[in-house]
């Protein structure tokens, strides 16, 4: 939940046309998460935010990848940089499964050409994570 936090903060951070851009009405399977093209991803591109809201972004980020092994995390965060940072990423806040309709966003993500991090929090937590150095590897879930 603290990565679900951070998110959060995030969300808040960004002004009322981000916000619209980043909320999604529909929220997207929690098992889909393939690499697929950047024209696809949800919610707001990350190169649309200013560079606080970025350094937000690398908060996040860094809460995401903490849990693991500093050699896990190293290669996740490679991998993401080979294909383009957080800049080739977009970030989705979906309204579908807004626990207690409390506007604080329960499902969210944050996808990229080889980097997919779906946080589920409604039920309960669940989170789905595929990463690569590019985007030729087929999920096999």
């Amino acid at each position: 939940w603290p990565q679900a936090v951070e998110a959060n903060k995030l969300y808040q951070a960004l002004d009322g046309k981000q916000q619209q851009l980043a909320l999604v009405k529909t929220l997207r399977g929690e098992s889909k998460v393939g690499f697929r093209a950047a024209d696809q991803f949800d919610g707001i591109p990350v190169t649309e935010l200013s560079a606080d809201q970025k350094a937000r972004v690398q908060e996040v980020l860094r809460k995401l990848v903490e849990p693991f092994r500093q050699g896990d995390r190293d290669e996740a965060l490679a991998c993401l940089q080979k294909q383009g940072g957080i800049d080739a990423c977009s970030l989705a806040f979906y309204q579908e499964g807004d626990l207690g309709n409390d506007k604080v966003w329960d499902n969210w993500r944050l996808e990229g050409p080889s980097f997919v991090w779906h946080f589920r929090g409604a039920p309960h937590v669940h989170v789905w994570v595929n990463v690569a150095d590019d985007p030729s590897p087929k999920l096999n879930a």
